[in-house]
């Protein structure tokens, strides 16, 4: 049943999708047919594993990255006196 369930759910976010997008938008009918495919596969996939990815390293340890004149960036390893400035970039 919950495969059924999940299919019906599917089905359902397909159709809605596809209806919005052709009411606010002009589509030749012979390119229906792609458009509904392309929209229920990537809904479709959206569920699956995308696979191990790898924890990225910190530029500096955690430890080294705060001291009292600076803070240091764990992405790019810049020394910062404010972080503000820094995560508005």
């Amino acid at each position: 049943m919950n495969s059924e369930s999940d299919s019906d759910d599917l089905l359902k976010l397909t159709v809605e999708i596809i209806s919005a997008h052709v009411s606010n938008n002009t589509l030749p009918a012979s390119e229906l047919p792609q458009l509904i495919s392309q929209v229920h596969s990537s809904l479709s996939d959206t569920g699956k594993s995308v696979g191990s990815r790898e924890r990225p390293t910190p530029a500096v340890s955690i430890k080294k990255s705060v001291t009292p004149d600076y803070l240091v960036c764990l992405e790019d390893g810049k020394k910062l006196k404010m972080l503000k400035r820094h995560l508005k970039t």
